[in-house]
This record gives C-alpha cells, sequence and structure tokens, in this order.
C-alpha cells in the first residue's frame, strides 16, 4: 500500500520501482506487513487475497511455530521510504509505554491519539539513494558549543548545568526549555541560527538547518542538528535504531524495517500535534557515539547480514548471486531493490521478481534456491 504523505516524492517510487502515480502525489511510502494502517494484498493462485487473512488462516504454516507462539501475527512492518523533505523529529515508545499508552486512550480518547497501537517501533534504515538522517543526541559538550553562539537567554541557565553536570537529567532539563522557547526569543535565535549556517554551508550541520529551513522556516526543528547526529548513509549502509531515540529522516531513498508498529510521537518539523509530556517520557537523553551510528553487516558470499538486537525481525541483503540454498523457518518477504531474481522450491514451482516487486513466503516453504542479478532484501523472523 503507497502511503501519500506530503513529505513524499512524487517520482522517486516512480521512476526506481515503477509504482503508478497517475495524480501526480506525493508518493511516501510502500508498505508490506499485516498492519491495521495498510494491510498488504497478495495475489495467490485464487486471486487475491489480504496478507493478514492469509495468515490468520493457518498461522502455523504462515508464521512457524516460534512466531506464532511469541507474537500471534507478523511482527514486523516493511517499508520503502522516500523523502523528498524531512519527516517530523520523532521517537517511538517502549513496549511497555506502548501498552500503557495505547490502554489509557481506550478509557480516555485523544484527537489525534498519541499512540496508534500497543507495540514498540525499533527500526532499521537501508539506504537505497544518499540519505540524510539525524539520530541520536550528541555529546554534551558539543551541544553546549552549537547552541552557545545563539545567545538564547531562556537557555542560559540549561546551559551552564548541562556543562558543569553533563547527564541525562540536564541534557532533559535542557531539552524541554528548548521546546517551550517564548516566541520572540526563538525568532531571534533561528534567525541567528540561519545567518551562521549560510556563513557556514559547505559544513555538514549546516547543510541540514539550509534544507530544513527550505520546508519547515520557523520550526522548532531547525535548532536539531545542533543537539543530534547528522549524517549522511551512502547506498548499502544502514543503521538501527531503538525505541526511545530521538531522530528523523531528511531526504532521500531508503527500506525501513521495522517492529509492526505506527507510534510516533514528534518533537518539531512537522504541523501536528507536539505532546510534549508523552515525549519527554518516550525519550532516552543519553548521548550516542556518533562513530558507532552505522552499521557493520556481516558478508558471506554475496549475503549481508544486518544484526539487530530485537526478536522482532532481521534483516538480510542478497547481491549477484547464483543457486544459493535457502532455508524458511517463519514469515518472510523477499523485496527486490533492482534487478531480477528467481526463487525456486523443489516441488517445481518457481517465481520470478523485478525491480520494486515483492513476495511473501510462509514458514512451511522450507528449502528453496534463490538466484539474484542485482539486489534484493530479505526480512524474517
Amino acid at each position: 500500500m503507497v502511503k501519500n504523505y506530503p513529505w513524499g516524492s512524487r517520482s522517486a517510487l516512480n521512476v526506481r520501482f515503477h509504482i503508478p502515480n497517475p495524480d501526480d502525489q506525493p508518493q511516501a511510502e510502500l508498505w508490506m506487513g499485516v498492519h491495521p494502517a495498510g494491510i498488504s494484498q497478495v495475489v495467490c493462485e485464487d486471486g487475491s487475497r489480504s496478507l493478514a487473512e492469509l495468515i490468520a488462516g493457518d498461522k502455523q504454516a504462515m508464521l512457524g511455530s516460534k512466531i506464532a507462539g511469541q507474537f500471534g501475527e507478523l511482527p514486523y512492518l516493511l517499508k520503502i521510504l522516500a523523502a523528498e523533505s524531512a519527516l517530523s523529529i520523532q521517537v517511538h515508545p517502549q513496549k511497555a509505554q506502548a501498552q500503557a499508552g495505547f490502554q489509557r486512550q481506550q478509557h480516555h480518547p485523544v484527537s489525534p491519539p498519541d499512540y496508534n497501537d500497543d507495540n514498540h517501533k525499533p527500526e532499521l534504515v537501508y539506504a537505497l539513494t544518499p540519505f540524510m538522517a539525524m539520530n541520536g543526541f550528541r555529546p554534551p559538550a558539543d551541544i553546549v558549543d552549537n547552541f552557545t553562539p545563539l545567545n538564547i537567554p531562556s537557555l542560559d541557565g540549561a546551559l551552564k548545568q548541562l556543562a558543569l553536570s553533563p547527564c541525562a537529567q540536564t541534557l532533559q532539563a535542557f531539552f524541554v526549555l528548548l521546546m517551550q522557547l517564548p516566541q520572540d526569543e526563538k525568532k531571534q535565535a533561528l534567525k541567528r541560527l540561519i545567518e551562521n549556517a549560510r556563513e557556514q554551508s559547505d559544513d555538514n550541520v549546516a547543510t541540514f538547518i539550509l534544507r530544513l529551513h527550505q520546508y519547515y522556516p520557523d520550526d522548532i526543528g531547525l535548532f536539531a542538528p545542533l543537539f543530534l547526529h547528522c549524517l549522511i548513509l551512502q547506498p548499502g549502509e544502514a543503521m538501527f535504531l531503538s525505541p526511545g531515540t530521538l531522530h528523523a529522516y531528511v531526504h532521500g531513498v531508503a527500506v525501513e524495517v521495522m517492529a509492526s508498529s505506527d507510534n510516533v510521537l514528534r518533537a518539531g518539523l512537522t504541523p501536528k500535534k507536539i505532546n510534549l509530556t508523552e515525549l519527554v517520557a518516550c525519550t532516552v537523553f543519553e548521548p550516542v557515539d556518533g562513530e558507532q551510528l552505522r552499521m557493520r553487516p556481516l558478508s558471506e558470499s554475496g549475503r549481508y547480514h544486518y544484526p539487530v538486537p530485537v526478536e522482532d525481525f532481521c534483516f538480510d541483503v542478497f547481491s549477484n548471486v547464483s543457486d544459493i540454498a535457502m532455508q524458511t523457518a517463519s514469515a518472510e518477504i523477499i523485496l527486490v531493490i533492482d534487478g531480477q531474481a528467481l526463487l525456486q522450491h523443489p516441488s517445481g514451482e518457481t517465481v520470478t521478481l523485478h525491480t520494486g516487486q515483492s513476495v511473501f513466503i510462509p514458514a512451511v516453504t522450507g528449502d528453496w534456491m534463490l538466484s539474484i542479478t542485482g539486489t534484493l532484501c530479505r526480512v524474517y523472523g
């Protein structure tokens, strides 16, 4: 299912993956999974059926005993993401937070809701083009150095405390004050921020600030490159984001795989509601090592395995392999990133996939053979 969010590209999915766009809409995401907000359709021998209906018909055969017992449904959601402008700065809740928040909303509904389901949302992003992203807090000393030149009176005390006692409490206090800046101080600080960025336009942080300014000229999120790591993933590079990590995807095309959830708490770069109380409660206020953000895959004979520290999904990439033996023990989705793939089963059944096409492989499939001229990704439990 294609999601037409305003930040999406009007051409990327159409040109790269041959997804029709007859109305020239911003095509932001292509979903593959069973989340209620976007259930995939599967072409079977007897016609088209929803993937959720197919799995519900025989969970043991479709999911495998381990996934069926542990999750009871397909535990992940696979997407192609095409960002022309930035997504909102956001954080995803831990499992217990999502369960409590979603249950609370059932008794006390809010509109729009803060929680769309009761699941956490760890995620991996795999770049298909140069992919601009912000991920995780910078070291406190860097944050202090970045904000001091802006001379924001309301932040002076918090910056001094952050410098003297760099810890989660002082970082949280600084963040909360930043999010609540009086309008006049915010306006003046943003003016200085943009002026400084234009003077240093060849700097990586300045590049992020100026790009964000094109689309969100008065947004509090323009300060984000000063306190979040800014990086550009090259095609084939990936990073993992744990729940509680403040982040934003800024520009580019990528494959994204996550636990089956659509829970988002926003912190800027958006006209939508910002619930500061829930945002702070769900954010981990700890700096991360910028050198450790890019994942290091395990590679062997054309297979690249990206280890993730969660049980909801596994992620592999295959590039230019021929007749490699595969074994399926859980529900899998294969997506061809570019080229052509041939899937062969000992029964004689074969499936040929081209760029942008995907296939669901049930756990009962067992052994099969894979050949790919180009690149594909494999998501499984």
